[in-house]
């Protein structure tokens, strides 16, 4: 059985609000307690559905729920091309944040609106942000930091809360961290049109490819192991199934897009273990709680 919170992350991180998220997940788990990692998904997508179709009441099932496809009538846009001048949005070199300090960003973080648009889609960077954004207080420095370093997302945001749809892309294609040029063509154009199982097999912590092998009856876990451990814990590759730690090599990847060419889209700083202070992407550690360079 699947942990729920896990689960609940993963689709708040697809940009599934938090309360529907855990719902989703906590049916989920409660329906089908002993399904195997493929049939997990399968029902939890079908879940998400249904709640979100009883939540909107005659509107359109789960707008930003809802995994995306990418039409074969649309071809795929590659993601550097999705920030470029003629895209419509914002670039950073052209952007501007609406604050200099810590001080300035919190007045500017409150005076934000709460109106949306009623077909509003959360832009991919918002799903990156989204556990921070959720935080409160305590991760405030966290999102001043995020936008510091992408004043082409704080014009978009600020915009978005006005009731505005973003000029960013809301498919979930800026997400991929996986690259598809290391799958077979089946697997790989399987996933370009279905970023949102891509995301899902990411969201926990699954190899891709071992998981499309095995939702195609092409791939079995050895005789005795979990099938999802065995998927968490092992990669395919062209000379076979190898060992990986799966949670591990996706934490410290790049969000590259589907095209593998996005790596710099999301300039984030980490947190250093040892002193928990905040390295950005200029090298220098901040505090997490004051935001303070530390020496």
């Amino acid at each position: 059985m699947f942990d729920i919170s896990q689960a609940t992350n993963m689709l708040t991180s697809l940009g599934v609000s938090s309360t529907l998220a855990a719902k989703a997940a906590e049916r989920t788990a409660q329906k089908h307690a002993d399904a195997d990692p493929l049939t997990f998904l399968k029902e939890l997508k079908t879940t998400l559905e249904e709640l979100s179709a009883e939540g909107s009441q005659g509107k359109t099932a789960g707008t930003a729920a809802t995994p995306t496809t990418v039409s074969e009538t649309q071809p795929y846009q590659p993601t550097a091309a999705l920030y470029n001048k003629d895209s419509g949005a914002t670039t950073q070199a052209s952007a501007k944040a609406p604050f200099s300090n810590l001080e300035e960003f919190r007045e500017w973080e409150d005076g934000l609106g709460d109106t949306f648009a009623a077909d509003y889609e959360p832009p991919d960077y918002v799903k990156v942000l989204s556990l921070s954004l959720s935080a409160g207080d305590e991760r405030t420095v966290s999102r001043y930091m995020f936008f510091k370093n992408h004043p082409e997302f704080a014009a978009d945001y600020e915009a978005i809360r006005s009731g505005k749809l973003s000029k960013f892309p809301t498919d979930g294609s800026t997400l991929v961290k996986s690259d598809l040029s290391t799958m077979t063509k089946e697997t790989a154009t399987f996933y370009k049109k279905n970023p949102a199982q891509l995301l899902a097999a990411e969201g926990f912590n699954m190899d891709p490819t071992l998981v499309k092998m095995r939702m195609d009856g092409k791939i079995d876990a050895p005789e005795g192991v979990q099938v999802s451990e065995w998927l968490m814990d092992n990669k395919w590759t062209k000379d076979g199934v190898v060992s990986q730690n799966n949670r591990v090599v996706l934490a410290r990847s790049d969000y590259i897009g589907l095209d593998g060419k996005g790596a710099g889209t999301y300039r984030l700083g980490k947190y250093d273990t040892v002193t928990g202070n905040i390295i950005d992407t200029d090298g220098r550690a901040y505090d997490p709680l004051t935001g303070e360079v530390q020496a």
